[in-house]
C-alpha cells in the first residue's frame, strides 16, 4: 500500500491510498506500477487540505494522523469497504504523537498508543502516553513514559509495537515494546549491533519473514540487517542480509534517504522502501540476497507500508460514527 501525493504541487497534501501487488513467479517478481485499488482521500471533506501520515496497519485497517503537529487528530480507515472514522480529540494538551497501531491477542481489540509530549506551564513537557480502543468513544491516559523513543511509527509484531529508543544513561540503542493486552511498556531484547555502534546513525525496526528485524548503516553506507529468528530470546538475533550502498543512490548519506525493509516474499526476497524525503520520490526494492540483484518502482508518495486487505467492518465499532468515501 502506499500513500500517494501530487508531485505538482510539491507542499499540498497527499491525495490517495493506493494498493500495489506484487506477482511472484519462479526466480522473479514483478512490481506493477498501476494500483489494483486507489482511494482518493479528497473524497471526503475531512481529508481536503490536510497531510497524512500512514502509522500503521493491522488486519485491513490503517491508522492515519494529521501531520499538523499543532492539531493531533487521528482516523482509522479501511481502504477495501471505504470506511473511515475520526477519533475523539484526546483528553490532554498533547502535541507531537508517536503512533503504534495493533491489536490484542485474548480481546481482539483494536488499539492505538500514541506516545506524545504533555504541554506544561513550566518547566520541561513529559512525554506521555494515552491509549484509544475502537468501540470507547475515548482515549485513557496511561501517564508517563520512561523511554524517549524515536519519531516514527511502532512496528507491529506478536500482539506488540516496537520502537527503538537511546539510553542516555548507557549511551546505548535499545528496543522498547508496548503490550496491546496488559498495556504496559517494557524492555525487549537488543541485537548485539546496538552495543557497537558503527555509525550515529540510529537503526530502523520492521518485520522480515514473520520475524523481526533491525537494519542499519555500516560506515561504509551498506544496509546491515539483523533478524530475531525466535521472538523474544536474545540469543536468537542473527546477522542476515547485506545490502551494498550501490543498491540504492545515496542510500545512508542522509538517513530519511535510506532503503528499510517493510516485508518478504516467499521466494526469501525482501521488499524494502528507500527515500523517505517530501522532496524525493520513494522507490519500492525487492532485493534478492541469493544472488544481489534487486528490482524497483518509483512512485510520487509519501510512505509505502505492508497491507494484507480484509473486509472488517468499521459499523461494529459502535461508539464511534463511521463515515463512507463516495465512489
Amino acid at each position: 500500500m502506499v500513500l500517494d501525493k501530487d508531485y505538482e504541487e510539491p507542499r499540498t497534501r497527499p491525495t490517495s491510498l493506493k494498493l500495489v501487488e506484487i506477482y511472484e513467479e519462479h526466480g522473479h517478481n514483478h512490481l506493477h506500477h498501476d494500483p489494483v485499488m486507489s482511494l482518493d482521500l479528497n473524497l471526503a471533506p475531512v481529508f481536503q487540505n490536510v497531510r497524512l501520515s500512514a502509522e500503521g496497519s493491522v488486519n485491513g485497517l490503517i491508522c492515519l494522523s494529521s501531520s499538523d503537529r499543532t492539531i493531533e487528530k487521528t482516523y482509522i480507515c479501511n481502504p477495501i469497504t471505504r470506511e473511515y472514522m475520526i477519533l475523539p480529540k484526546s483528553i490532554n494538551d498533547i502535541r507531537a504523537g508517536i503512533y503504534g497501531f495493533g491489536v490484542s491477542l485474548f480481546t481482539s481489540e483494536y488499539k492505538v498508543i500514541r506516545i506524545c509530549y504533555k504541554l506544561v506551564t513550566n518547566g520541561p513537557c513529559p512525554l506521555y502516553a494515552e491509549i484509544y480502543t475502537l468501540g470507547t468513544g475515548q482515549w485513557r491516559c496511561l501517564g508517563p513514559v520512561t523511554y524517549s523513543v524515536y519519531d516514527y511509527s511502532g512496528t507491529f509484531l506478536n500482539y506488540h509495537a516496537h520502537w527503538n529508543f537511546y539510553d542516555r544513561e548507557e549511551k546505548l540503542e535499545k528496543i522498547c515494546t508496548f503490550n496491546f493486552d496488559n498495556v504496559t511498556f517494557q524492555l525487549f531484547p537488543s541485537p548485539p549491533v546496538c552495543l557497537e555502534r558503527e555509525t550515529n546513525f540510529s537503526g530502523m525496526l520492521g518485520v522480515v519473514k514473520g520475524c523481526l528485524c533491525y537494519s542499519y548503516y555500516t560506515r561504509t553506507f551498506d544496509v546491515l540487517i539483523w533478524v530475531m529468528k525466535e521472538y523474544g530470546i536474545k540469543n536468537s538475533w542473527q546477522k542476515e542480509v547485506l545490502i551494498k550502498g550501490s543498491i540504492c543512490p545515496f542510500i545512508g548519506q542522509l538517513f530519511d534517504l535510506g532503503c528499510f525493509p517493510i516485508g518478504s516474499l516467499n521466494d526469501g526476497s525482501i521488499l524494502l522502501v528507500s527515500g523517505l524525503l517530501e522532496y524525493c520520490p520513494v522507490k519500492l526494492l525487492v532485493y534478492h540476497p541469493d544472488t544481489g540483484t534487486k528490482e524497483e518502482i518509483e512512485f510520487s508518495v509519501v510512505n509505502a507500508f505492508n497491507y494484507c486487505p480484509s473486509f472488517v467492518n468499521l459499523q461494529k465499532f459502535t461508539s464511534e460514527t463511521v463515515h463512507k468515501f463516495l465512489w
